[in-house]
């Protein structure tokens, strides 16, 4: 077989080798530039604002309140220190104004609550001799279960008649000024 002849037959196999892999780069250069594009856009995906994209929802403002609701959100917690505000969800404040906190004064009322959890008597115990006290049980929605006047040192309260569940006690001075707040827990 003569040289010219294998030659041209390289030659010919090498020019459509290159025609087949310019045909491929005109065809892939247009999805490369699709993915440089998208894939430069999602590095500008996330904001600042916070939007919420919910099932249902609303939000209203007036000059002095401001409401926003959404539906299908998880309960979340909030956290709160002296210089930070943590919250989960989407529902964030954008700022917290605290008008009014009361703080119970400490050594105005010393009451401890046994046995916690109780089945049906809890006993209190006032540790501030001499000091008379208002004791009030509230209920979880807040309804008072009942009110008393505590003058001895200790004192039980038969609450089996009452249903299962967290009480809080809380407990006055004779100048009805809340000194302490007690959680019990009454079981079966």
């Amino acid at each position: 077989m003569p040289k010219d002849i294998f030659e041209s037959d390289t030659l010919k196999t090498e020019k459509s080798k290159h025609q087949a892999l310019n045909q491929i780069t005109m065809k892939i250069k247009p999805m490369i530039a699709a993915v440089l594009v998208l894939g430069g856009r999602a590095c500008f995906a996330q904001t600042t604002t916070p939007d919420v994209i919910a099932s249902a929802g609303s939000s209203s403002a007036t000059s002095n309140v401001s409401l926003s609701w959404t539906v299908g959100e998880p309960i979340s917690e909030t956290g709160m220190s002296s210089a930070n505000y943590l919250t989960q969800g989407f529902e964030q404040p954008q700022t917290i104004v605290v008008t009014d906190v009361t703080s119970p004064v400490a050594s105005s009322g010393n009451v401890t609550a046994y046995p916690n959890p109780f089945t049906s008597i809890v006993s209190l115990q006032n540790n501030n001799e001499g000091k008379t006290l208002n004791v009030e049980l509230t209920d979880m929605d807040g309804k008072t279960v009942f009110k008393t006047t505590m003058v001895n040192k200790q004192q039980q309260f038969d609450l089996s008649t009452y249903s299962n569940g967290i009480y809080f006690l809380r407990v006055y001075d004779t100048d009805n000024k809340l000194v302490q707040t007690l959680k019990i827990d009454k079981i079966k």
